[in-house]
């Protein structure tokens, strides 16, 4: 009996050898395997604007005081209250930035209180180098807008931080 229980123990560890070389050969032969996925298509690739302007707290709206038609030109001039309130820093001097509207007239624009302006690629700059603006400060400016069409304030910018429009 001894001679039939080695002879079965040593099948036993046979077939536990054999299917411990089988695991290890099919192991082996799918980590040697590989895939690759090809996807072909057409896209189109769309710039990504959300990333242009920082995000600041400063507030802005504006109220439309007055509107008058020209009479030798098609352009409406706009009297405009722009209000911005400061939530962000202490301001040294300060610098406002907006779309303005197509249509919009530099030349028959311009700003009441004095301070200097610039008109660039659909933007217009309003500044004042000495001016100080503290926080949860506001300022308000009336400025005349020449504009043939509809009149809007987009994109403002405090100091290079964008605002948020209460309406």
């Amino acid at each position: 009996m001894s001679k039939l229980k080695l002879k079965k123990t040593n099948l036993t560890m046979i077939s536990l050898i054999i299917i411990f070389i089988l695991f290890l050969t099919i192991s082996i032969g799918y980590s040697c395997l590989q895939q690759k996925l090809n996807i072909y298509g057409k896209s189109t690739i769309i710039a990504d604007e959300s990333g242009k302007y920082i995000n600041g707290n400063s507030t802005y709206s504006y109220k439309i005081i007055n509107s008058q038609k020209q009479e030798e030109s098609n352009y409406i001039i706009y009297d405009v209250k722009l209000t911005i309130v400061n939530m962000d820093n202490d301001i040294g001097s300060w610098e406002i930035s907006f779309d303005v509207p197509k249509g919009y007239n530099d030349f028959i624009s311009n700003i009441k209180e004095g301070f200097s302006k610039k008109y660039e690629n659909g933007r217009l700059t309003i500044y004042s180098e000495n001016g100080y603006l503290s926080k949860g400060n506001t300022l308000e400016l009336e400025i005349q807008f020449a504009i043939d069409g509809e009149f809007s304030i987009n994109n403002l910018t405090l100091n290079g931080k964008l605002a948020s429009e209460i309406i």
